[in-house]
């Protein structure tokens, strides 16, 4: 059970409902209702209830129309570039900084307790809270079972439906052991849930009660959104003491550090490999270490360094290689605030 959420039976929504939603009304629907009866005891009417209330929000439509192809980099839009995302810009800020040390301050002992048991740096930790939800403050406004079902058999569906229909399965799995109405639940446009923006089936697998009421309430509880947090990066390989990114200092060959760096972010080659190379890095590593190429932008000049397995940890959480940029360097600020 989660804290603060108005729980409603089931059968109030039979009775509220009224007019029934044509566009779920659908071969995919019905098939997914029956799946869920048969699979986990479901009760088929007061599915039907919940497809027959949706009601599909402007808002929502907005963020899945074919919009322009928009250019991600970490620190190299041009003024002119409307179509361009600088992370760097975005979740590296003033405000994210300033607000992660009053969070760092006002957590601390849960922090160093989350980062004793799963070898997860404060910094980080509060990083990856303050990028996705400014620490709490942006917690999403639609409604969860409505967009789920909207993007796996809905009008929005598209290639990641059997994605979404998973997370929609999740999501009612997850109401119902927790004995909340998934009419009420709302989250991101994609579906994701409380301060850290887990999707259901991470939920339902990472959450985790870490002060001790017996709930993971990953919407109003610091503590258990730290300690799931933790525990998620630690579950996808977080290695304690283990480095992220160590800058590259030492090449021959610019082209070939371009080329390494266009090959996947997880880590694919010994140390030993890359300085046979004289692709050296700036401070000590182990020969058999196994590293990736991380290029970015910084100021007017590339800068290049070894991704660890650390590095590649983050990406679970968000997979992209900008957003582990974005984590790794709102912590360090953040932990040099903090100091």
């Amino acid at each position: 059970m989660i804290k603060n959420i108005i729980l409603i039976p089931f059968l109030t929504l039979i009775a509220c409902n009224s007019v029934a939603n044509t566009q779920y009304n659908t071969k995919g629907v019905n098939e997914f209702i029956k799946y869920m009866e048969n699979k986990h005891d479901f009760d088929s009417k007061e599915l039907r209830a919940l497809f027959d209330n949706i009601k599909e929000e402007k808002k929502l439509k907005k963020f899945f129309k074919k919009a322009p192809e928009r250019r991600l980099t970490w620190n190299g839009c041009k003024p002119s570039e409307k179509q361009c995302i600088n992370y760097k810009g975005l979740f590296v800020t003033e405000h994210n900084i300033k607000n992660g040390k009053s969070f760092t301050n006002d957590n601390y002992k849960i922090l160093k307790k989350a980062e004793d048991i799963f070898g997860v740096p404060k910094e980080i930790i509060v990083a990856i809270i303050g990028i996705e939800t400014r620490y709490g403050k942006n917690l999403g406004s639609f409604k969860t079972f409505d967009t789920l079902a909207s993007l796996s058999v809905g009008p929005n569906k598209g290639r990641r439906a059997n994605f979404y229909k998973v997370e929609l399965e999740n999501f009612l799995l997850l109401c119902r052991e927790n004995n909340l109405d998934p009419s009420s639940i709302k989250g991101s446009y994609a579906g994701a849930l409380g301060k850290p923006q887990f999707i259901s089936s991470s939920y339902r697998n990472y959450a985790i009660d870490f002060d001790g009421d017996s709930y993971a309430d990953l919407w109003s509880s610091n503590s258990d959104v730290i300690g799931s947090v933790a525990n998620y990066l630690k579950q996808n390989g977080w290695m304690r003491d283990g480095l992220i990114l160590t800058d590259i200092k030492v090449w021959n060959n610019r082209k070939t550090l371009d080329k390494l760096s266009k090959k996947t972010y997880k880590p694919h080659t010994k140390y030993q490999e890359y300085a046979k190379m004289n692709i050296k890095a700036s401070s000590s590593i182990d020969s058999d270490e196994i590293l990736s190429v991380i290029k970015r932008l910084e100021g007017q000049s590339n800068v290049y360094s070894f991704g660890h397995k650390n590095f590649y940890t983050i990406t679970r959480y968000n997979r992209s290689r900008l957003y582990a940029l974005a984590v790794h360097a709102l912590a360090q600020e953040i932990k040099m605030a903090s100091q």
